[in-house]
C-alpha cells in the first residue's frame, strides 16, 4: 500500500514537472543587431538655419495653403482611412488572441426517430473543451497577432507619410505649373512682337521673307509649352483634390501661382532614429515577430496537445404515453493528443519556420540599410539642387541687369527694339530655369522628409 502510495505520488509530481516546464517553453523574438554610423555622412547644417518640425516638416516651406492642405488630407483621405480600419481590424484580433486556449462551450440538440416507431428521444448534449497553452502555445499566438498588428499599423505610417508626402510635392508642381504658364504667355507676347517687327522689315524690302520662319516656329514651341504647363497645373490639382477627398478642385487653386520659400531643410534626427520612423523598417520588425509566433507554434505542434474536456448527455422518450423521466450520462476529464505518425512532418514544418525566421530577420537587417543608404541619397541630391538653385539666381540675376541695359540703349537709339526684346527673352527663360530648379530643390525636401519617415502621428494616435 505504501509503495503504491509512493509511486502515485512520483507520477504526480512528474506529471506536475513535466506540465510547469511545458507551461515555461516559448521562442524568444529576436533582436538582429545593426550597425548604425552615429551622424548623417551627407549632412552638412547651415549655421543659424532653424530646424524644421520633424513631425510637422513641411511647415518649413512656409506657405499656409500647404500647412492647410495637409491638415486636410489627414483628416479626409480616403487610402488614410481605409489603412486606419485594417489598423483596427488588427487590434480586434489581437486582443483577443488568447481565444483559443479559454473554455469553449457546445450544445447541441437531436430527436432521432427509432425505426420501430414505438419510440422517439429527443437529445441535449452539453460539450466542454478548454485547451491548455503548454509548450509556448500562448505565447506563439501572441507574438503572430502582435506581428500582424505592427505590420498594419506600419502600413497605416507609410499611407500616410507618403500621403503627406504626395500633397506637398502635387502642391509645388501646381504652382511651378502655374508660374510657368505665366512666363511663357509673357513669352508667347515677346515673340509675337519680333514677328510684327520682321513683318514690317519684310514689307519695307529690308529683310527676306525667311526671316519670319525662326520667330513663328518659336511662337509654336511656346504655346506647346504653355498648353504642356497648364495641363500639368490640371493635375496637379485634380490629384490634391482626390488626396483631400475632394470630388474635384477648389477654385482658388487655380489662381494660386506662388512657389513654397523653404528655409531650414537639415533632419534633426540620427540614422538610429530611422528604427522608428522609417515606414518599412517597422513593417520588417513585425515580420521577425511574426515569424517567431509561427516557428513557436509549429514547435508545439511537435508536442501533445493537453487540454480538460467534460460532456452530459441527456434524453427523453417522447412518445411514451408514460413519464419516462429523464436520463443523463455525463463524462469529465484529460484530453491528450498525441503526434505520432507525422511527428516527422511536425518537425519539418518547424525547421522550415525556423529558416523563414531567420530569412525575416535578415530583411529586417536589409530594411535598415536600405533606409540609411536611401536617406544619404536624398540628402546629396538635396545639397545638389541647392547648389543648382543658387547658380540659377544668379543667373537670372544677370539676365535682369541685362534687359536695363538693352531698354536703355534702345530707348537712347543705340540698339533697334528686335534687340531689346532678345534681352527681356533671355530673362524669361532665366526665370523658367529658375522656377524649375526652385521646384526640383522644393521636391528634393519632400522626398528626404518621405525618407526619413516624417509625418504628424495624429492618425495613428486616433486608431483605437
Amino acid at each position: 500500500m505504501v509503495a503504491s502510495i509512493a509511486r502515485s505520488g512520483r507520477w504526480c509530481a512528474g506529471l506536475a514537472a513535466t506540465l510547469l516546464l511545458a507551461g515555461c517553453v516559448s521562442t524568444p523574438v529576436p533582436k538582429p543587431h545593426v550597425s548604425l554610423p552615429a551622424h548623417w555622412t551627407h549632412a552638412a547644417k547651415q549655421a543659424g538655419t532653424p530646424e524644421p518640425n520633424y513631425h510637422e516638416w513641411w511647415q518649413a516651406l512656409h506657405d499656409p495653403a500647404l500647412n492647410r492642405l495637409v491638415d486636410e488630407s489627414l483628416k479626409a483621405n480616403l487610402n488614410l482611412a481605409s489603412a486606419l480600419e485594417r489598423v483596427r481590424a488588427a487590434r480586434a484580433l489581437y486582443l483577443r488572441s488568447d481565444a483559443p486556449y479559454k473554455p469553449a462551450l457546445s450544445i447541441n440538440t437531436d430527436d432521432p426517430v427509432d425505426p420501430d416507431a414505438r419510440a422517439s428521444y429527443f437529445l441535449m448534449g452539453f460539450d466542454a473543451h478548454w485547451e491548455l497553452p503548454f509548450f509556448g502555445r500562448a505565447q506563439a499566438a501572441h507574438n503572430v497577432a502582435q506581428g500582424h498588428l505592427d505590420e498594419a499599423a506600419d502600413k497605416l505610417r507609410e499611407v500616410r507619410v507618403s500621403m503627406v508626402a504626395e500633397v506637398a510635392r502635387d502642391w509645388i508642381n501646381l504652382s511651378a505649373a502655374q508660374q510657368n504658364s505665366a512666363i511663357l504667355k509673357r513669352m508667347i507676347g515677346l515673340q509675337q512682337k519680333r514677328i510684327r517687327l520682321a513683318r514690317v522689315r519684310v514689307r519695307l524690302g529690308l529683310a527676306s521673307p525667311a526671316v519670319l520662319t525662326a520667330p513663328l516656329l518659336k511662337k509654336s514651341d511656346l504655346q506647346t509649352q504653355q498648353q504642356s504647363a497648364r495641363h500639368a497645373a490640371v493635375a496637379a490639382a485634380q490629384q490634391l483634390a482626390t488626396l483631400t477627398g475632394r470630388d474635384e478642385p477648389r477654385p482658388a487653386w487655380a489662381h494660386h501661382a506662388k512657389l513654397p520659400k523653404l528655409r531650414g531643410y537639415e533632419p534633426v534626427s540620427v540614422p538610429a532614429d530611422l528604427l522608428n520612423t522609417r515606414p518599412g523598417i517597422a513593417r520588417a520588425r513585425a515580420r521577425v515577430i511574426r515569424a517567431a509566433g509561427q516557428l513557436g507554434m509549429a514547435k508545439a505542434n511537435r508536442y501533445p496537445s493537453i487540454g480538460l474536456g467534460a460532456s452530459l448527455v441527456a434524453s427523453t422518450d417522447l412518445a411514451s404515453y408514460h413519464a419516462s423521466g429523464i436520463n443523463g450520462i455525463g463524462s469529465f476529464g484529460p484530453t491528450v493528443s498525441i503526434p505520432l505518425f507525422d511527428w516527422g512532418l511536425r518537425k519539418a514544418r518547424a525547421n522550415a519556420k525556423g529558416h523563414l525566421l531567420k530569412a525575416a530577420s535578415l530583411a529586417y537587417r536589409e530594411a535598415v540599410l536600405q533606409g540609411v543608404a536611401d536617406v544619404e541619397t536624398k540628402l546629396d541630391a538635396l545639397h545638389s539642387t541647392q547648389g543648382r538653385l543658387q547658380t540659377r539666381k544668379q543667373v537670372v540675376q544677370r539676365e535682369k541687369r541685362a534687359v536695363a541695359r538693352a531698354r536703355t540703349r534702345a530707348r537712347l537709339g543705340l540698339d533697334s527694339p528686335d534687340r531689346h526684346l532678345v534681352a527681356e527673352f533671355s530673362y524669361d527663360q532665366a526665370r523658367l530655369r529658375l522656377i524649375h530648379a526652385r521646384a526640383a530643390h522644393d521636391t528634393a525636401y519632400v522626398a528626404l522628409y518621405k525618407a526619413l519617415g516624417g509625418a504628424s502621428n495624429r492618425s495613428i494616435k486616433s486608431a483605437g
